[in-house]
């Protein structure tokens, strides 16, 4: 299942972990009011994002208009929360629905806080579109940035290679020393390189299975698999 707010792919373990904290915490106005939070964040992430991809001239300047509105909507909520408004949060995170440990219909997204539903509208599946869309982009940025760590990571690794091969001092009669700055710069340029190869071959694989996987969901969208 996605959240069709933000595109994120939800599995069953996910759900239940969601419905059980959304269960135990119906009545507890800070739990409600960090989701309320989280929510916004990520609304202002995504939307900070757009901006970006849009390339405008005054990107920087509509990024801090942003982050003022979020800031003043953070202000009052720890307002409401200073009131002890439960109300106001569980009409704003839709805690009103019947919801408990065994309804799947209903539950609260684990990534940006919205309510998502099984019965998705015309709506919400244009949400979830444009979601998957912007879940593609994500994936090629992690595969352009993994590319990247793994070029850096295999050029230290190399240089941190020829370190090694100075580390065999003449004066030594051609011995391993390893006590020299040499062999030093050997072992913490491999350590760099060898974790950022590591982490660039995570990223690629990462970004080819969620080019993937929101390929097929924009594929379903478009066979009208989603429509009732």
């Amino acid at each position: 299942m996605y959240c069709s707010n933000c595109g994120l792919k939800i599995n069953k373990k996910q759900i239940d972990k969601a419905l059980e904290s959304d269960f135990k915490n119906a009545n507890n106005i800070k739990y409600l009011y960090n989701s309320l939070v989280a929510t916004k964040k990520f609304a202002f992430k995504e939307k900070a994002n757009q901006l970006k991809e849009e390339n405008k001239e005054n990107y920087k300047e509509e990024v801090i208009k942003l982050k003022e509105e979020l800031n003043n909507e953070i202000l009052d909520l720890k307002a409401k929360l200073k009131a002890n408004d439960l109300e106001f949060f569980k009409s704003a995170l839709h805690v009103s629905e019947k919801r408990d440990l065994n309804t799947k219909d209903y539950y609260v997204c684990p990534r940006c806080g919205k309510l998502v539903r099984t019965d998705l509208n015309e709506k919400d599946i244009k949400s979830l579109a444009r979601a998957a869309h912007s879940e593609i982009h994500r994936g090629r940025n992690n595969i352009s940035s993994g590319m990247c760590g793994l070029m850096i990571g295999a050029i230290l690794a190399i240089i941190g290679f020829m370190f090694f091969a100075l580390s065999f001092k003449a004066t030594n009669g051609g011995i391993l020393d390893t006590t020299c700055v040499e062999f030093y710069v050997f072992i913490v340029l491999v350590l760099i390189g060898v974790a950022l190869i590591t982490y660039a071959i995570i990223n690629i694989i990462y970004g080819r299975e969620k080019i993937h996987n929101y390929e097929n969901l924009l594929r379903n969208i478009n066979n009208d698999a989603f429509h009732q």
